[in-house]
């Protein structure tokens, strides 16, 4: 065997430990996909029954949606979510209040610079 042969062998090992390393991180994404599946499973029965509830007391599908629109409507933007974004203070790109770090230049984002 041969030097070239030895180097290729070592190849083939660290190729197959990253495969092997993909596969399993593949394996619990797919694990996470079906859990928050079935969260929006449950909250999807949980907010039927709640408009069956509301409609059973009077209130109108219109009424439920007009305050969606409201609740939407409070962080500036009417786009079907509840949380404003926010710019980076350094690239001033948009960014999601849960991020600690800008996703585009990765500087740090302290709170108080969101607020």
């Amino acid at each position: 065997m041969d030097l070239y042969d030895v180097f290729q062998n070592f190849r083939i090992g660290v190729t197959k430990d990253k495969v092997d390393k993909v596969s399993r991180k593949t394996t619990g994404n797919k694990t996470e996909i079906s859990v928050l599946q079935d969260h929006v499973d449950h909250l999807s029965l949980v907010c039927q029954a709640m408009c069956e509830l509301m409609e059973n007391v009077g209130f109108s599908k219109e009424m439920v949606l007009a305050k969606i629109q409201e609740i939407d409507l409070r962080d500036g933007q009417l786009d079907g979510k509840c949380a404003k974004s926010y710019n980076c203070p350094k690239c001033s790109r948009s960014l999601a209040q849960r991020h600690i770090k800008c996703l585009y230049c990765g500087e740090p984002v302290l709170k108080s610079d969101l607020l």
